[in-house]
Order: C-alpha cells, then structure tokens, then sequence
C-alpha cells in the first residue's frame, strides 16, 4: 500500500471515529459511561473545611476508573513536572480512593484528607481515567493497519494554599 493510501486511510478512520464520538451513543443502543466533574479546580485555603470533589457518572452502563494524584512541580509551565503522590516525601494531601466504580447515575464524593499544611502552596492533579478504551479497527481487508486506539482522561487541579499565603 501506497503512503498517499495509508495516509488516506488513517484519515478516514480519524473522521469515523470523531463522527462517531459526537453521536448520542444511548441512542443508537451503545451503553456507555459518561464521566462528569463538577469542579475543574478546587481551592483548599487554611481555616475552611475542604469543598467537595464529586464525581458522577451521566451515562447508562457501569464506569470504571482509576483514580491518579500527583504533585504538580512547576505550575503554569509546560511540559508539566508530576511526582506520584507516593513518591513525595511527605505528601500534605491524600485524596482516596484511587480505583472507583460508578453504576449509572451514581454519584461519588472523592474522600480529601488534609494531612499537614504545606509550607509553600501546592497543586495538586488528580487524573480520573476510566478502563474502557475506544477501538477503532480498520477490518479485515487489510491486516497490516494498526488499530487507533483512544484513552481519555479527566483532570481536577487542587491548590493546597499554605498557612501565610494569601489566595
């Protein structure tokens, strides 16, 4: 096969899979999970009880996901710099669980557990990734074609304010 062929290919199966991510899946007999979070961003400022991270499922068939926390390094740059939350020294917060499971219309309030204040504010990633992926396989015409494969992830920053800074 022609690169030109490959190419087209490859283009192809980008524009099924775009069509077929912005269809209504329930109503074409696809069960899917859907993830929603209310909160992008939460603030966790000294003297006030820590807001809610909630996290519900709007879709019609159980959601599975994992549940990642990181240290953010260097805030507002990029490439971002992560540590896992097991590898601080000292972690200020732990947000748990770290898998959950969803039934439809389930909603899930994440437990945050302030363990000490930071001396310095901190941001914090939590990553919800859920364990289904979309598949897209070219078929059997041609078995030498890869299969696209899409993982998404979902994000919530968490700014631990230190006990002097002022938000």
């Amino acid at each position: 096969m022609s690169l030109g062929a490959h190419l087209r290919r490859i283009a192809r199966s980008a524009a099924f899979l775009l069509a077929a991510l912005a269809l209504p899946w329930p109503q074409h007999g696809l069960a899917a999970g859907i993830l929603y979070l209310p909160r992008a961003e939460l603030r966790l400022e000294p003297g006030h009880a820590p807001r809610e991270l909630l996290a519900e499922n709007r879709g019609d068939s159980p959601l599975y996901l994992d549940v990642e926390q990181h240290l953010l390094l260097n805030p507002g740059s990029m490439p971002e710099v992560l540590t896992p939350v097991g590898e601080t020294g000292q972690p200020s917060l732990l947000v748990t669980p770290n898998r959950l499971i969803l039934a439809p219309g389930q909603k899930y309030r994440m437990n945050l557990r302030i363990l000490n204040r930071p001396a310095r504010t901190q941001v914090w990633r939590i990553t919800f990734r859920p364990r289904e992926r979309v598949i897209l396989n070219p078929g059997p015409a041609d078995d030498s074609a890869a299969p696209l494969v899409i993982n998404v992830a979902y994000g919530v920053l968490i700014y631990q304010f230190a006990e002097s800074a002022q938000p």
